[in-house]
């Protein structure tokens, strides 16, 4: 082994040390939004509700059922959308299924309608639902919930095995500020 050798092989672990340390925090922070997201429904889906009941007059709601059974025809629909909409400019939307699969957009000063059907792009929606456990197996859960867990422990594992000088102390650091400012955001 020449000296260049041993220098090159030097450089490259601490290149490899420090990127390492200054990643450490990013695969912490996936690891730990993984297991979160898995199990969303238990912290309520990260969605704090405040509710506040009021008095309001009684009204009848015939106007309004007569009001969307007439573009219920105009749709060929005889089912209710999931959601109803009246835009600023004046347009209507009535949206069918999980965020709005199935859209149709009406203009009625227009006399125009626009229906808009999603589909999702494979691989992509398949490898986002997989991250999020979302209409998966629950052995997928359990088994990305031990494979965070093993990943977190080979991490902190890691972490405590090589003497640290102030340089990596501040990598690592930097690391973690990255994972908090992304938690954070804007």
């Amino acid at each position: 082994m020449t000296h260049l050798d041993l220098l090159n092989k030097r450089s490259w672990r601490k290149i490899h040390r420090w990127i390492g340390l200054v990643v450490a925090g990013l695969v912490i922070f996936y690891c730990l939004t993984g297991i979160l997201l898995n199990h969303r429904r238990y912290f309520a889906f990260f969605i704090a509700k405040d509710v506040t009941v009021s008095s309001v007059p009684t009204s009848d709601t015939s106007v309004m059922r007569t009001f969307i059974d007439m573009y219920k025809k105009q749709i060929n629909r005889m089912d209710d959308p999931t959601v109803i909409r009246i835009r600023g400019d004046e347009s209507i939307e009535f949206l069918y299924g999980s965020h709005g699969k199935t859209t149709y957009i009406i203009h009625p000063r227009d006399g125009r309608m626009l229906r808009i059907d999603k589909r999702y792009r494979q691989p992509w929606t398949w490898l986002n639902n997989l991250h999020k456990a979302f209409k998966t197996h629950m052995a997928w859960v359990v088994l990305s919930d031990v494979f965070c867990a093993m990943l977190l422990l080979v991490i902190f594992s890691g972490l405590t095995l090589p003497r640290y000088r102030p340089l990596d102390w501040c990598l690592l650091a930097g690391g973690l500020l990255i994972m908090l400012f992304t938690m954070l955001g804007p």
